[in-house]
Parts: C-alpha cells; structure tokens; sequence
C-alpha cells in the first residue's frame, strides 16, 4: 500500500512538473492571521495573497483556509515566475536609466503594462493569467533592451523637456530659426535660443541637464554616445546670455562635456555650472559643486566648488576667484504663510556684495516661470504672488559680477480664509522622515492662532506660526498624527511617518546567484542583491569600478543585478531626496 501511495505521488509530480517528491505534498490548513505567512512560504512574497485566498477553501466556524495539495503544487511552481517578476522589474529600471523613456516609449509601455496587469491580476487572485505574463515578461524586456540598444545610435541625444514662454530651435547651422515645443529632439549644430521672460531645460540622455535662462542662444557643437560604456561627449557653445549645467552623478563621472563661452572652453566635473556669455568678448563662469578646467588663450586653470573666474579675449583666464557666501535668511523659518498678493523678502548683508538676485517661482527647481529681480537692498517686494506655494532664493554678485551660491530655499505660501489652513513639517519629503536616534524634536509651522494637536495632544504655536515637537522611544516605524484647525473650522490633517531606521532592517539582504551574510560567495557569472528596507531611500553598491545607485520603491523594496569582481562591497543607504548618508556596511566578496 505504501509503494502504490509512492508511486501515485511520483505520477502526480511528474504531471505538474515538480521534480522533488517532496513538493507534492497534502492539503494544509491554516489560520486566517498567518494568511501572508503561508503567501511568504509558497509563492514567495506575502504580496500574493490574494492568490492564497482565492484557491483556498474557508471555514467559517474555525476561521481557517485549505488548500489543496494540487494548488499548493500550483503555488510552489509560480514563485519562480514571481521571483522571475522581480528580477524583470530590476532590469526594466535599469534600462529607464538607461535611456528607455527617450529611446523605446512604446516598448516600455508595453512592459510596464504587462507589470501592471500581472499586479491587477494577483490582485484579483488571477494565478493563470498572472503566470502567463510572468512568462511573457522576460522576452518583453529582452525585446526593449534590443530596440533601446538599436535607437541609441541615432544621433538624436538631447530633448526639450520644459519651455516657459517664447523659445525658438534651429536645425543645423544654416537652419532659419522656428517655435519649438516641449519634446522635440535636438542633434548636433542644432541650436536653442530664448526670448525675455522664457526658459528652457535641454535633457541628454544621461540624466544631465542644461537650463537655458532667458535672453539665451546655445548650439550643440556636438553629442555623442559611445555603446560600449554608455558615455557621453557633449559640446555646447553659449553665443550670449546664460546657462546653468546640472550633470548627473553619472554623467560627471565618466562623460565628457565641454562649455564653451566666450573666448573660454570649459570641462565640466560638476554638477552645478553656471556660465554666462557677452558675446565672444568676455563670459563669467562659477561653479558651485565638483570641479571645472577653463582652458583660454592656451592656459588651463581649474575652478573648484563656489569658485569662479572671468575669460576676455586674448587674456589668460583669471585665477580662481572665491565666491561670496549665499545670503543668510532674515525670516525664523523657511516657511511663511501669507494672505496677501505681496510680501516683503528680507535678507542678510552679505559683506563686500555688489549687487543681489532675488528669483521666484512656483517650482522647487526654478526651471519655469522663474522671475528675477536685481537689487542692492538687502529686502524686495515680490508682487502678484498666487494662490499656493511660491519658492523664493538669493544670491550675492561680487564686484566682478560673479554670482556666488543660492541661499536656503524659502516657501511662501498665500492662503485664504475659506481654506484649512496650511501645515508643514520642516525636512520632510512625501511625509516621511527618518532618524538613527531614539529620539526627534520636528519643527513646522502653520498658520498663526490655529489649534494644533499632535496625536490628540495639543502644542504650543509662535506668534509666526512655528512650533516643534520632541518624540522619545521612538519604535523602528510609527506615525505621528497632526491636526491644525482655525478659527473658521478649516482642518488640516497630516501624518509623519518617522521611521528609525536600524541594520537589522535596511542590511536584511536576499542574494540570488550567491550566498553568505558578511562574505559573499559569488555562485553564479551575474547575481542580485535585493532587499526590503523603506520608501524614500535611496540605495548605492560600489564594488572596485562597479557604481550602481537605486531608489526603493512605494513599498521599500529594492534590487541591484550585476556581474560582481573579488573585493569589498559597500552597500550604502541614504535619503533619495536630501542625498543625506544614512548607514553603511561593508561585504568582502569571493570568486569561487
């Protein structure tokens, strides 16, 4: 009898295509509270339990599911579909870094549709259909790594991501100037020009970005793409007006860019690169982060980070110049909440400062509808403010017109009576905040007068509407409940999520392809190194000349694949808005 029941089980496996006997085993039964226990154990991930709840049978009285021994089967065979998943979604990442928005949109529509629709039907408890597009996945993100791979030859290299107002393109040297729109794509000796009051952000397909201020005219001189490592070589020449070059991390590192303005030639290791350009005569250039070789009249000179210098022509660069400070902020807070259409902007002197740029604008990054006013007060009156949020910055100009850094960030906010009024915690970005201490003191503020509790107790609010908020013992994740109501009944309510963060947490590594916990034995040609930490954090592998840097996602999750080299891995977490470093922990990695 026990032969015949060995011998039905190998039949059943060999049916469902489980080659250990062991896999094909009874029904089991469970409690309701460890439904995502069982998702864990059998599809891997407790993200699919729906799928659970959908194949099991319940019993009410007991409040307890079964499944089957042919759906437990079921499950166990889709967690390598579902591991599959996760390792398609790493890649399709890596390719939208690599250029897939620009170069392959309607393949990455596809796949991203597929990744939704697979998450739809998990949802649903779909296991067959959900199955079938994890099979399909892999040759769809095969066929957009192809296609992407095949575009990026073309020459086409830079996009017209943002216009505010009048901008004008020309196509070629001896092109006549037209209107050009948001998306359009510009190659070399294509030029880019800007009327009064407008603005344009020229993206590269590294991620790089260059601001064209108004009054502007810029060429792409040149803008290649080289395959094999995926750098760049760009050359931009700013005839007249003003530009600011942002490079990304990775553009800075291994890419080629030169500015030239003026009679000067500039290359770029900087993230942030101001020049500006009177015609051939004479350019300006300040660099606020890396570092930068100006080349003019056959002598080079490097600017540092908030140096600057001045190229005439025929004249050797000057020698870099340190930039003034940036102005400090005369208001208690970066935040202030008004109910007028103007407000009075003061600032702190900035000794030996010639003159001062106040700009505003209703974006954080200051690349639309961006008003500047030049003074040599140390306060402005910033008029017609709108309704909502208004970001305000200042910059000194020393005697060589040179503009030194910009100062702290300040958001006004104009409101209305009949509105809740505005609340705001300092240093919080999608309302998360993280610390690796077991204690916070927040600061916010809000309007004047208002009542403020913080979960059901109330706090004590400055007559410019600050306050602050000490927590002690904070657990590794919580929420902080606030609730500001005015003197009309307008309520806000917001919640913190303060999360603490800890190495048991964030260093909680799954490893594919290897296996160890401080060494790493290397198993396969290519691994991955996953985890599952916070949303908000931003997560950087560095192993010898290997640099990977990745956001996690909504739910924390995150994942790197790559082919790894003998040495020491570190494994870095840090805020994915702020770049503030949180922890870091090295591995030393073996080649078996």
């Amino acid at each position: 009898m026990n032969r015949l029941k060995i011998s039905l089980l190998t039949l059943i496996s060999v049916f469902l295509g489980v080659n250990d006997i062991s896999l094909a085993q009874e029904s089991i039964t469970f409690p309701a509270k460890d439904l995502q226990l069982i998702s864990q154990r059998y599809t891997g991930s407790q993200i699919n339990w729906p799928l659970i709840l959908e194949m099991a049978t319940h019993e009410s009285e007991t409040n307890t599911f079964t499944l089957a021994s042919a759906d437990v089967l079921k499950l166990q065979n889709f967690s390598n579909l579902a591991a599959s998943v996760s390792t398609q979604k790493v890649r399709i990442q890596e390719l939208i870094g690599s250029g897939a928005t620009i170069f392959a949109p309607q393949e990455l529509a596809k796949v991203t549709r597929m990744t939704d629709e697979y998450q739809q039907r998990i949802k649903e408890g779909d296991l067959e259909t959900a199955a079938t597009l994890a099979d399909q996945l892999p040759l769809a993100v095969d066929e957009l790594e192809k296609i992407l791979m095949d575009n990026r030859l073309v020459d086409v290299q830079a996009q017209i991501s943002k216009k505010t107002g009048e901008v004008d393109k020309r196509l070629g040297l001896l092109g006549s100037w037209q209107e050009a729109d948001q998306g359009d794509l510009l190659k070399e000796l294509d030029g880019l020009r800007t009327m009064i009051e407008s603005f344009a952000n020229l993206d590269f397909t590294d991620g790089s970005t260059v601001i064209i201020e108004p009054e502007t005219e810029a060429i792409i001189r040149r803008s290649r793409i080289d395959k094999l490592n995926e750098s760049t070589d760009t050359e931009i020449t700013l005839e007249n007006g003003s530009l600011l070059a942002k490079l990304s991390a990775s553009g800075k590192s291994k890419s080629k860019y030169i500015l030239n303005a003026g009679p000067s030639q500039s290359e770029l290791r900087s993230q942030n690169f101001y020049a500006e350009a009177e015609g051939p005569g004479i350019a300006r250039l300040t660099n606020y982060e890396g570092a930068a070789v100006v080349k003019a009249n056959d002598v080079s000179i490097t600017i540092q980070k908030n140096e600057g210098t001045i190229v005439e022509e025929g004249k050797d660069p000057l020698p870099p110049v340190q930039l003034l400070p940036a102005p400090g902020l005369a208001w208690g807070s970066t935040d202030s909440v008004i109910y007028r259409t103007s407000v009075v902007f003061p600032f702190i002197e900035v000794d030996r400062a010639r003159e001062y740029r106040v700009q505003f604008s209703p974006n954080p990054n200051f690349n639309e509808k961006v008003t500047s006013i030049i003074t040599t007060q140390t306060s402005v009156t910033l008029q017609d403010l709108p309704l909502g949020t208004t970001y305000v910055r200042v910059q000194a100009s020393d005697e060589l017109g040179l503009k030194g850094p910009h100062s702290e960030t300040t958001r006004i906010i104009r409101n209305i009576d009949n509105k809740p009024p505005p609340l705001f915690i300092d240093k919080t970005r999608n309302d998360l905040l993280f610390t690796l201490q077991n204690a916070i003191t927040l600061s916010g503020v809000t309007e004047p007068n208002v009542q403020l509790l913080v979960d059901d107790e109330p706090q004590k609010i400055s007559a410019s509407g600050q306050f602050s908020i000490k927590k002690t013992d904070l657990e590794n994740d919580q929420i902080l409940s606030l609730k500001a109501e005015d003197r009309s009944g307008n309520i806000t309510d917001k919640e913190i999520r303060i999360i603490k963060l800890t190495e048991a947490v964030l260093y909680n590594l799954s490893l594919q392809g290897a296996r160890g916990t401080n060494t790493i034995e290397v198993q396969r040609e290519e691994i991955t190194i996953s985890g599952n930490a916070y949303p908000g954090l931003e997560v950087e592998a560095t192993l010898m000349d290997f640099r990977r840097t990745i956001k996690t996602d909504s739910r924390g999750r995150w994942g790197i694949t790559f082919t790894p080299k003998a040495g020491n891995l570190v494994i870095t977490f840090k805020n994915a808005y702020s770049g503030q470093t949180y922890l870091t922990k090295t591995y030393t990695v073996h080649i078996n």
